[in-house]
């Protein structure tokens, strides 16, 4: 009986449908996505005082997470880590309209235009004064015209609501998020979350309330066209609620 040849597979077309397939992974799988947060990194501070003032604890809204992930916010045991930014809204507006001396939140001061234009005279008078003198520090000179631009803008912020003052939460007041190093990634990533929204909340709630309009549909439009009305309104709603966020080194 003769023998039969053995058929040849044609594997001519065996990398065209590898490769098929691979683009056809590549198109319908899904990664997850990592839960993070998106911030500045604060400018290093030019000078440092040598006897800072000391921080009210009023000023502090403390958040603190060991490593066994429970939750601490301002001294207190917090069992749901989506409360902090309920008690972020808390902390800045418990003082907005009326300072309360008897209860544990940042006071605010109330600034007249007269006021603001004085002391923003007096910042361009200290920054010419500094810029001619002879062999001054070009950080020292950067630091007082930054210091003009800020008054500046308070100015700006005054006209753009229409009001007689401008109230603005203490200076010294802050957040400050203290992790340890076996802290769950999850409960840090949400932390930084309910910072933002609460953050968010408060600034959305002063647009609607001034221009009529969305915190974020300011943002959206600025991020397309950078125009400087809607930059003036995200400096207005900043200095209302600015976010002053300490971030300390994770402990054991």
């Amino acid at each position: 009986m003769a023998k039969r040849d053995t058929p040849e597979v044609n594997a001519g077309s065996m990398a065209d449908i590898a490769f098929l397939l691979l683009i056809f992974f590549l198109v319908t799988t899904t990664m997850d996505k990592d839960q993070a947060y998106i911030r500045n990194i604060p400018k290093i501070i030019e000078k440092k005082k040598e006897n800072p003032d000391p921080v009210e604890k009023r000023d502090i809204f403390a958040i603190q997470a060991n490593s066994q992930n429970q939750l601490m916010v301002r001294g207190e045991l917090m069992r749901d880590p989506d409360d902090i930014s309920e008690r972020i809204i808390e902390f800045y507006r418990e003082n907005e309209q009326v300072n309360d001396v008897t209860n544990d939140f940042p006071m605010y001061s109330r600034i007249t235009m007269p006021e603001i234009e004085s002391l923003l005279d007096q910042s361009i008078t200290a920054a010419e004064e500094v810029e001619a003198t002879p062999g001054a520090l070009a950080d020292i000179i950067d630091f007082k015209w930054r210091q003009v631009a800020e008054w500046e803008k308070k100015k700006r912020a005054l006209e753009i609501l229409g009001t007689n003052k401008l109230a603005e939460i203490s200076v010294q007041a802050h957040i400050r998020i203290e992790v340890q190093k076996g802290t769950e990634y999850e409960l840090f990533a949400k932390i930084q979350s309910e910072v933002e929204q609460g953050l968010f909340e408060l600034r959305d709630d002063a647009a609607m309330k001034i221009f009529k309009e969305s915190y974020q549909s300011i943002k959206s439009r600025l991020a397309m066209d950078k125009g400087a009305e809607d930059r003036e309104k995200i400096q207005l709603l900043k200095i209302l609620y600015p976010d002053r966020i300490i971030e300390v080194t994770p402990k054991r």
